[in-house]
């Protein structure tokens, strides 16, 4: 299968059934109640973590997706019957973002963890529901809610404990072959690696996840080479590995080597720049690796982990290294959760009773020529879709609600008076 941790999609969640009008008419009850029931719910969109889920490739054909709406309410109070909720599977690791506004709607990271995305919209009430000691005979009814809809760009990046970065035959692909059950491409070209390889490892007590990145070369954080593609994909991992090549036949200025990779890692993230990294010279097994070890021991001013990805000389001690230093960590990070949780303060909003919520309360209005007003309210916007405006108590509830967003008080104060129009929704109505 193709490897795509990139996608957008178009996200329609149902519509909620409508309410019907119905009346009581059987041989004893000529003259019976109310008797129309509510309408079903849409259906939900739910995306679930899937470890068995590697790549968006599937969702990338699918481009939208769209929950059925529920029923219409029946007569004899039978509510409309609730539509199926689509459950969407993802890779571990992916992120998803909402386009129009770049920010982050979720992030799954661990399996079965599930995300209602966009929910299905209620159904609405039958004139049942409005009877009342006041109205016997209502003929109150509502539509269903909308269902959300957003458009949405899913990012995968693996969730991975140590990535491991490095020019092309570093020995990258080798180490994590040897070390772990991947079984990547190996072989003497650049770019063998095509896609991150993920490969579990066992070291003492605990069972780490590394990532070979494909090669990284110079110029891959503004996109030259393969390497800007998966970059990202090293940005949840505790520990990086930066993987260098000793032998001179592949390194012939070990320092620009050295450099290339770090360079690129500062100038992709921030995050990168802060990860902690063990510099590991590789390829001890070669004749002339020797030069290049002191020559860059030198210029960093430090002792180098040298190993033989191939040989598996010092291989064992490196990860014995590696664990140590995830091990401090995690630990690290569990101290700062803790210290996190005892400074919580839990606060409790207490709202007044004639404090009022934006949506409900605001309206704007405009004036479009003399006698004609335009209003924009998301709360008459709601209200239009869900009271239809084919019965005379729904006319009246509604009027009702024009009232109480105040848009005849604002369109009188532009100088609107009796009679004039009020376009709302794109229908017009009467100033009173």
């Amino acid at each position: 299968m193709q490897f795509v941790d990139e996608c957008k999609l178009l996200l329609k969640a149902g519509n909620g059934g409508n309410g019907i009008v119905a009346w009581r008419r059987e041989k004893n009850e000529p003259e019976g109640g109310p008797w129309g029931g509510e309408g079903g719910k849409g259906g939900d969109i739910t995306i679930i973590g899937n470890h068995n889920v590697d790549t968006l490739f599937d969702l990338r054909n699918k481009k939208t997706i769209i929950a059925k709406n529920g029923d219409n309410g029946q007569t004899q109070n039978m509510s409309g019957r609730n539509a199926f909720d689509i459950f969407v599977d993802i890779p571990l690791g992916t992120t998803i973002y909402d386009v129009n506004t770049n920010e982050v709607i979720c992030d799954i990271l661990e399996s079965g963890q599930k995300y209602i995305i966009c929910k299905g919209g209620r159904g609405g009430h039958g004139n049942t529901y409005f009877k009342s000691s006041f109205n016997r005979v209502p003929t109150l009814h509502e539509n269903g809610d909308l269902g959300e809809e957003k458009q949405v760009l899913l990012k995968l990046k693996y969730v991975a404990d140590v990535g491991l970065v490095g020019l092309p035959n570093a020995g990258k692909s080798t180490l994590i072959s040897k070390i772990s059950n991947a079984t990547p491409k190996i072989a003497s070209y650049q770019f063998t690696t095509l896609t991150p390889v993920l490969g579990t490892v066992n070291i003492k007590d605990q069972k780490l996840v590394f990532e070979d990145v494909p090669g990284l070369i110079e110029g891959a954080s503004s996109g030259k080479g393969l390497g800007h593609e998966f970059l990202k994909h090293i940005e949840r991992c505790h520990i990086l590995i930066h993987l260098i090549s000793l032998s001179a036949s592949d390194n012939d200025d070990i320092v620009n080597a050295y450099q290339t990779i770090v360079n690129e890692l500062n100038q992709y993230s921030v995050n990168l720049q802060n990860k902690p990294i063990i510099l590991v010279g590789n390829k001890i097994d070669t004749d002339d690796y020797e030069e290049n070890l002191k020559v860059l021991e030198k210029k960093l001013k430090t002792k180098i982990f040298t190993i033989s990805a191939k040989e598996k000389i010092n291989v064992d001690e490196l990860l014995t290294h590696i664990y140590d230093k995830y091990s401090n960590i995690i630990q690290e990070l569990k101290n700062k959760v803790l210290e996190a949780k005892e400074e919580v303060v839990e606060v409790e909003k207490i709202r007044r009773k004639d404090e009022k919520d934006d949506f409900y309360a605001s309206s704007e209005v405009f004036k479009v020529r003399d006698g004609v007003y335009e209003v924009k309210s998301d709360y008459l916007e709601y209200w239009f879709h869900k009271i239809p405006l084919d019965t005379p108590d729904n006319i009246i509830r509604f009027n009702q609600k024009i009232e109480s967003s105040k848009a005849e008080e604002k369109a009188k104060k532009l100088g609107a008076v009796p009679k004039d129009t009020l376009i709302i929704c794109g229908t017009e109505f009467d100033v009173e």
